[in-house]
């Protein structure tokens, strides 16, 4: 299969993480045309390092809500009464 890499999805600039194990992530069946409007209106205007850094911040954003969500559902409580004096 032949790979075109957009020039918006290149890595401009990459940090290091030192603590950290990487691991490369191959994406299949994704369209065109999503992959185009993601990089004109999230990428190009909220992440100049590259869509690299839009994925990883799409995935910790997705952990924050599943944490939130659980936290919600998890949530007990009690309704009581209450007086205006």
């Amino acid at each position: 299969m032949n790979q075109k890499r957009t020039v918006c999805f290149q890595e401009i600039d990459s940090k290091a993480y030192h603590d950290e194990i990487f691991v490369d992530l191959t994406i299949y069946d994704v369209p065109v045309s999503l992959l185009e409007e993601f990089a004109e209106k999230v990428v190009r205007s909220d992440y100049p390092s590259g869509v690299n850094e839009a994925i990883k911040d799409l995935l910790r954003k997705a952990i924050q809500e599943h944490q939130k969500d659980a936290n919600i559902v998890g949530f007990r409580g009690s309704v009581g009464d209450v007086y205006e004096r």
